[in-house]
């Protein structure tokens, strides 16, 4: 089933971030990430943005009158300038930004086949991961990781590793590390492929997002065939 790029749009942000009642981002879903002080994302028909309960009642109305202002984006396929009031958002969050990079990257969806998604196994005790080395994150386990899929090299060794950096009962946003001597093999992809493919079994939608300097990240998602339907915007 394909989604209209908003309501896309509405499950990735409900993935990212945790609000309150009055919609105001309070939390990343990722305990290690910081929420910026707002979020726009831009399809081709429209936007969404979220700002953060941080900001002074004051500069919130600024900034939503700015980001209400936006138009959609063109062509998320492709890197385009930044949007044109970028000056006046900075100038509105002024102390606020120094603490924020600029991000800005394409976010995706899954195509309905998935190739090679049985090539990978997925991971259900943790305990078996190695106390040190590339993947020993994995031991401080939290259950909204899963699903986690596995890719190993010949010797049994984890090669790339995916999983669910940030989710919801409706979505899931991939997190995906290979090791240094494994990438640009196909190892990456494929542990993606097949960990999207446990999440929609389990009833939910796969996504995935990356910047757009990340070019490794971005080969990926050409790989697979994902298919943008928007951009990520926040500073």
């Amino acid at each position: 089933m394909r989604l209209h790029p908003l309501e896309l749009a509405d499950l990735h942000i409900d993935a990212l971030y945790e609000r309150d009642a009055a919609g105001l981002v309070i939390a990343s879903r990722d305990p290690h990430v910081t929420p910026p002080p707002f979020h726009l994302v831009r399809t081709r028909v429209g936007n969404r943005w979220l700002l953060s309960a941080r900001l002074e009642p004051a500069r919130r109305q600024l900034l939503a009158s700015i980001l209400a202002r936006q138009p959609p984006i063109s062509d998320c396929t492709e890197e385009l300038p930044r949007p044109e009031a970028f000056a006046a958002m900075r100038s509105v969050l002024a102390e606020y930004s120094k603490s924020h990079g600029e991000y800005r990257g394409p976010a995706y969806f899954f195509p309905d086949e998935l190739p090679n998604a049985d090539q990978a196994e997925l991971l259900i005790d943790v305990s078996e991961v190695p106390e040190s080395g590339p993947f020993s994150w994995l031991r401080t386990f939290v259950a909204s990781w899963h699903p986690i899929a596995v890719l190993r090299a010949a010797d049994g060794t984890l090669a790339s590793v995916c999983h669910s950096a940030r989710s919801t009962h409706g979505a899931a946003e991939a997190g995906v590390e290979t090791v240094d001597e494994y990438r640009g093999r196909g190892y990456g992809s494929t542990a993606v492929s097949a960990w999207a493919a446990a999440v929609r079994r389990g009833g939910r939608l796969p996504l995935y997002s990356t910047s757009w300097v990340n070019t490794p990240s971005r080969a990926l998602a050409r790989r697979l065939g994902l298919v943008a339907y928007a951009e990520d915007f926040h500073v």
